[in-house]
């Protein structure tokens, strides 16, 4: 038993040691979300150019914004739709040279 509770604490802190240098490793962005917090889902999407985020976002707000993950997309992308640092998001997407997620709104709406 002894010789188990070795192994598995050996096991964590190798595990939390990788973790640590891989996070550090890796470049971190400095984020900030003002306003409707709930909603930064779509911009983080656009940030880093990550449709499984967009897809994701689109899903955790139907019946919140629309019925349907097209309807959703539909609001966010119309021009009282969400904003992020103040453009729309096909605008945003843009400006942050966000390809595959601009190409998936443009496909979508």
């Amino acid at each position: 038993m002894k010789l188990f509770n070795t192994v598995k604490a050996l096991a964590l802190t190798a595990t939390v040691a990788f973790s640590i240098s891989a996070n550090a490793a890796a470049p971190q962005k400095e984020l900030r979300f003002v306003g409707e917090t709930q909603f930064a889902g779509f911009c983080k999407a656009v940030i880093n150019d990550d449709i499984r985020v967009l897809r994701s976002s689109l899903s955790r707000n139907v019946g919140r914004i629309g019925a349907s993950q097209r309807e959703v997309l539909r609001m966010v992308t119309s021009e009282e739709g969400l904003t992020c640092n103040g453009s729309s998001l096909i605008e945003f997407s843009v400006e942050r040279n966000a390809n595959a997620v601009y190409e998936y709104l443009i496909s979508r709406s």
